[in-house]
């Protein structure tokens, strides 16, 4: 996939209520710093107020609007932190993990053929991060993640390198994700996109995809549906395949919001 060149623009007002009435849309929402503000502490992510009851609404009228959390997280943590259980399908762990409308989670077979090099990650770390330097190391199972948010800059650099140097050497069936100040060891087939192409054929083609996101690996799922449905950044402008931008996750719930309202008043007037 090339870099992308273009920075994108800020998105219309009203754009998702005029697209659900021109036709079904698939509504992917990427989870921290999306729908949930970047905290110091990944376990301290909570939904932004509003949310949940939004995307509990939308559920209601999901012939026309099929909503989904595409995350770098487990689907079980995710159902826990937002308590949202068959209101949304999930994609966890990159799309490792996909749970559609019938709520079981899926796992590609091909993952199971990673544990050997997953469970090597697990010793290099537990033999190289040092406790209280200011690493935290995150265990989802099928991937393991080193939050370096409160490490001194010069250390966690460092050791960043040795981790990808270390998958190169001993893991080469898996890849090294940079998000924001964190370094992750996940299959190599793990992709956004990809989810959003799973959740896609769950739908049905009919269905526009739209993506919010804020990080490098949203970048994926923007750049799947650049020519056929509609990415938003979350955050300060950058280059991005995301054509369209908004600033805060404050501003994300926003836009759910008025559109599950749209969804509830077109419902009454008989234009569902």
């Amino acid at each position: 996939m090339p870099p992308p060149e273009d920075k994108p623009a800020r998105l219309p007002g009203a754009m998702l209520e005029q697209l659900a009435r021109r036709g079904p849309v698939l509504l992917c929402l990427d989870y921290d710093g999306t729908i949930a503000e970047i905290v110091s502490r990944p376990s301290l992510a909570r939904p932004v107020e509003g949310v949940v009851a939004a995307l509990k609404s939308i559920a209601r009228h999901r012939e026309r609007v099929a909503a989904a959390i595409v995350s770098g997280r487990p689907i079980a943590e995710l159902r826990r932190m937002t308590g949202l259980g068959g209101e949304v399908m999930f994609a966890g762990v990159h799309g490792l993990e996909i749970a559609g409308g019938d709520g079981a989670v899926r796992v590609p077979e091909q993952v199971a053929r990673c544990a050997p090099e997953i469970e090597r990650v697990r010793e290099f770390l537990a033999r190289n991060v040092t406790s209280g330097a200011g690493f935290e190391i995150e265990d989802k199972r099928l991937s393991v993640a080193l939050h370096y948010r409160h490490a001194e800059p010069a250390a966690a650099a460092e050791l960043c390198a040795r981790m990808e140097e270390f998958l190169h050497a001993n893991a080469p069936s898996l890849q090294a994700a940079h998000n924001k100040m964190v370094l992750e060891a996940l299959p190599a087939i793990a992709s956004k996109g990809g989810a959003l192409r799973v959740l896609g054929e769950e739908v049905g083609a009919a269905f526009v995809p739209v993506y919010f996101g804020d990080d490098r690996t949203d970048e994926d799922a923007f750049a799947e549906i650049e020519n056929r449905g509609v990415g938003v950044l979350v955050g300060e402008p950058r280059p991005s395949h995301a054509r369209w931008r908004v600033d805060t996750p404050a501003d994300v719930v926003r836009i759910v919001t008025d559109l599950a309202e749209a969804l509830d008043k077109d419902a009454t007037k008989g234009l569902a």
